[in-house]
């Protein structure tokens, strides 16, 4: 376990009694002389790091406020100091017997990513990155997929879930924000500053993006979500104008022509009834639609759904071509669930 700690940390010296104090110390093992000023201003200078975060960036302390005062400590022998300003160190790291460690900035770690001052400043990252905050599933020995560090190193937004999914998105944090407040949007404001400052275009172009412990590469806009089972079959997708994505090498092509909007994968199983859906698709658009079996069974019926949420409507022609289920999605399916249903 690691421990990180940072400057609002030493609010542990306000509880009475100098027992806290002294099992705070111990912990990040150091000592702490309080100060009558709750930490001394230090506008201007600069935090520069060594040993374990000698990777980070130096960081300016912007103003003399409460938040950005500094908290000198002395570290004691079995502790290292990672940062000072000037001469005092105001960051230790205490390593474990265990593997783990106890990380103390007696400074306020900035963190800037949308640029707000005309540069970006991340040093929260770069320390947590330094202290193996955001490890890489080690399948790219070149790059680290981590989806913390593929969002902010580059163009590209990515999430994972409980799942397994992986979502992808572009990044618009450098697009410059002002909105005026209040409980209500004003149309007349927002258009004048859409047109001062135009947003970013939807496109959503991946080509061999490293995340997670997968390379995509995808044409499309907005957002894509897949999910693939452990032998690397794509058994869920969710994906807006596109017609077929490349998952570690492997192609799916799901569609003849972009579709504005298709979804499928499996029913939850603490969704799922006797007798009922293992699996759900819906496809806005019209044209041949090409789903990879997945874990799919063989004999499957699909069924739209009818008027009311659960019901069952009309069975979907529906037939497979190798691995792939195949269905002609008309105006009259557009936008409607349909559910596969397995048969005996």
């Amino acid at each position: 376990m690691h421990w990180l700690v940072p400057f609002s940390g030493v609010h542990v010296l306000n509880w009475e009694g100098k027992d806290a104090l002294a099992a705070w110390e111990e912990i990040f093992g150091l000592d702490y002389t309080p100060q009558l000023n709750a930490g001394l201003r230090a506008p201007g200078k600069r935090v520069r790091f060594e040993g374990p975060l000698d990777s980070v960036a130096p960081q300016t302390i912007l103003t003399d406020f409460l938040v950005d005062r500094i908290y000198p400590v002395t570290p004691r022998a079995e502790t290292v100091p990672v940062a000072r300003s000037m001469q005092q160190v105001v960051g230790t790291c205490r390593a474990s017997a265990r593997g783990g460690s106890a990380t103390f900035l007696g400074y306020r770690p900035r963190d800037d990513q949308s640029a707000s001052l005309g540069y970006e400043t991340r040093n929260w990252f770069e320390v947590l990155r330094a202290l193996g905050a955001y490890p890489a599933t080690g399948r790219f020995p070149a790059a680290n997929d981590n989806p913390q560090v593929v969002s902010r190193t580059t163009g590209t937004l990515a999430c994972t879930f409980p799942n397994g999914a992986v979502a992808i998105a572009r990044h618009f944090r450098r697009y410059p924000e002002n909105w005026p407040g209040g409980f209500a949007r004003k149309a007349a404001e927002d258009k004048a500053y859409v047109e001062a400052y135009p947003l970013p275009g939807a496109r959503l172009a991946l080509d061999g993006l490293r995340v997670a412990g997968h390379e995509v590469s995808y044409q499309g806009s907005q957002v894509v979500v897949l999910r693939t089972d452990a032998a690397g079959e794509l058994i869920a997708l969710a994906a807006l104008d596109g017609q077929q994505i490349t998952i570690d090498g492997r192609t799916f092509k799901f569609a003849d022509q972009p579709l504005p909007r298709i979804v499928w994968g499996p029913v939850a199983k603490q969704r799922r009834v006797p007798g009922g859906a293992i699996f759900q698709l819906q496809v806005h658009g019209t044209g041949t639609v090409r789903i990879p079996r997945g874990n799919l069974p063989q004999r499957m019926e699909l069924v739209a759904e009818g008027p009311t949420p659960g019901s069952r409507g009309t069975l979907v022609p529906a037939h497979w071509e190798g691995d792939k289920l195949v269905l002609e999605i008309t105006a009259r399916l557009s936008g409607r669930q349909l559910w596969g249903v397995p048969l005996p």
